[in-house]
């Protein structure tokens, strides 16, 4: 099924998107890269260092197919010999649950995902937890759990034995909470015997189901009681169909939460109705949710506030049930976040754009930028070509948050340098697939700060979705390798003078160990067909950098 009204034209900056008008190509065959296998016609080992131009099927990123379910037809990492053996553990990788609990990044043994609220066409649609086992020698026994009306736990799934290096998907009972309102037992509890990483997918279907996005979940250790809302804006959702909200989980019985809401919510089943900038209190234990919806369809919750006691930490889900972006470019897709909590926010941060999905005309971003606390002076330095940025520097008080969308030429697509004097969130979004042969659709993911950034990661990626991309940020000239496998120099760009660069690297199905050395840096996964997509961080530092944030 797929949700989209009266096709509309949209103009970003100069250029006019297409409007409404699908469109067919051929793509090439899907080829791979396998590691061990050697390149006859050159000495390199480097993924990308033969071609010089971009051809119809070349390693760009760019998802050069246009939906005929035949992958995109740039070369792609296969993951036919992960090298587990060799790989030492660099970088904060904890090898036990004791390192985890104390860890700094999204690396642990406990986590809690949500059956999100999205389109009711999609509420019941297969509802998955994925997790990959970053250890490089040890099995991890991975259990899933839920919580009954009276408070008892019980497995749904596993425990199941997940190989050093190797991933499993757990389906799940349907288990969605429809606006505003609380849920007993709301959540799935993941628990592990050695640290893992985990993502959500909602749906886990992405070729089929139109309707779905999916988030990297923060293990409970690295949550945080600061927490605020970055939504997608309401006044850029013209159709006003479907609504936005924040979802809260609770790791821990007795947890008090005060929310004080940016606009008039619902109320509902345990979450009282709420009035702009009036705090209210909701009271959850462990494993349950409560999810606080706008009144107005529509209207957004970015500048809400969601704070607990130290040791009350709760987890923080952005969402939308269906949200156009921007507001008159076909379709609607349903959007989903866990957020970070505002002490792990940072100043600096390298704007790396989503995939490219018209090679030679490149669509914009959409992005939101939001200051926690005021006044806050942002700077925005881009490539020459670079349009769309609301100005080299602004101001924004606590709780406002910019919107804009940027784009730029094929060799400069629209990636940009952020940098304030206070910590800020950084909010990405893909637009509509309209105007670009139905090829994606929306998808959110909250970039991490500079600060942040790891050396190493080991990230998944669905096999349910055509094209499959992995965005990386580096130091400029810094090494990267994809299961052993060089990146090669001339698949990244420079970001203005910044002494940043990125590439967008079509990756397999699988999971990945991407390592930096001792150069730390970036990657986001995204992934797109027909009037669908999902974005991700493949990870993050939860290191508090931000310790002083006001409440």
């Amino acid at each position: 099924m797929r949700l989209s009204w009266p096709h509309a034209c949209l103009l970003l900056s100069t250029q006019a998107l297409a409007c409404g008008i699908g469109r067919e190509a051929d793509s090439g065959p899907a080829a791979t890269f396998t590691l061990g296998q050697q390149d006859t016609t050159e000495p390199s080992d480097e993924l990308g260092t033969e071609d010089t131009e971009d051809p119809p099927t070349t390693g760009d990123g760019d998802g050069d197919d246009q939906g005929n379910d035949q992958g995109d037809g740039d070369p792609k990492f296969d993951l036919t010999a992960t090298p587990d053996a060799e790989l030492p553990p660099t970088g904060p990788i904890p090898t036990n649950c004791a390192q985890a609990l104390h860890g700094t990044s999204t690396v642990g043994c406990r986590f809690y995902a949500v059956d999100l609220d999205t389109h009711d066409a999609a509420e019941s649609v297969q509802f998955a937890v994925v997790v990959s086992n970053v250890q490089t020698h040890t099995p991890a026994t991975v259990t899933v759990e839920r919580k009954n009306m009276a408070g008892v736990w019980s497995s749904v799934a596993g425990p199941t034995v997940v190989n050093a290096l190797d991933l499993h998907s757990f389906e799940l009972p349907d288990l969605h909470q429809d606006k505003s309102g609380k849920r007993v037992g709301g959540a799935y509890r993941i628990s592990a015997d050695v640290p893992i990483v985990a993502y959500q997918f909602n749906p886990v279907d992405g070729a089929t189901s139109y309707l779905s996005d999916a988030s990297m979940l923060y293990p409970a250790a690295a949550w945080d009681h600061i927490n605020h809302v970055v939504g997608w804006q309401p006044n850029e959702d013209g159709f006003g169909l479907q609504g936005a909200y924040a979802t809260i989980v609770a790791a821990h019985d007795g947890t008090q939460v005060q929310v004080t809401p940016s606009v008039v919510t619902l109320g509902a089943g345990g979450v009282p109705a709420g009035q702009a900038g009036v705090p209210f209190m909701i009271s959850l234990d462990e494993g349950d949710i409560a999810e606080v919806m706008t009144q107005l369809m529509g209207s957004t919750l970015s500048g809400t506030k969601i704070i607990s006691d130290e040791d009350h930490p709760v987890a923080v889900f952005s969402g939308h049930e269906c949200a156009f972006v921007p507001a008159n470019l076909e379709a609607c897709d349903h959007l989903e976040s866990q957020l970070a909590g505002v002490r792990s926010w940072g100043t600096h941060f390298i704007a790396s754009r989503m995939p490219v999905r018209v090679p030679n005309l490149p669509e914009a971003a959409a992005w939101q930028v939001y200051a926690s606390e005021g006044p806050t002076t942002i700077t925005f330095t881009a490539s020459p070509g670079v349009v769309g940025l609301p100005a080299p520097q602004i101001v924004l008080q606590a709780g406002q948050m910019q919107p804009f969308y940027v784009r730029g030429p094929s060799g400069t697509p629209g990636d940009f340098e952020v940098q304030s004097d206070k910590p800020i969130a950084l909010v990405q979004y893909m637009i509509g697939g309209d105007g670009f042969g139905g090829i994606g659709d929306p998808a959110m993911v909250q970039l991490a700060p500079i600060e942040q950034q790891l050396q190493r990661y080991v990230v998944l990626v669905p096999d349910t979705w055509i094209n499959d991309v992995a965005v990386l940020t580096r130091s400029a000239g810094a090494p990267i390798t994809i299961d052993g496998v060089p990146v090669a120099n001339n698949l990244f760009v420079s970001v203005a003078n910044s002494g940043y660069e990125v590439a967008r690297v079509p990756v397999s199905d699988g999971v990945h160990v991407l390592d930096g050395g001792d150069a730390p840096f970036s990657v986001l996964i995204v992934g797109y067909d027909e009037y669908d997509s999902y974005a991700y961080l493949g990870g993050t530092g939860t290191e508090l950098i931000n310790p002083r944030a006001p409440a």
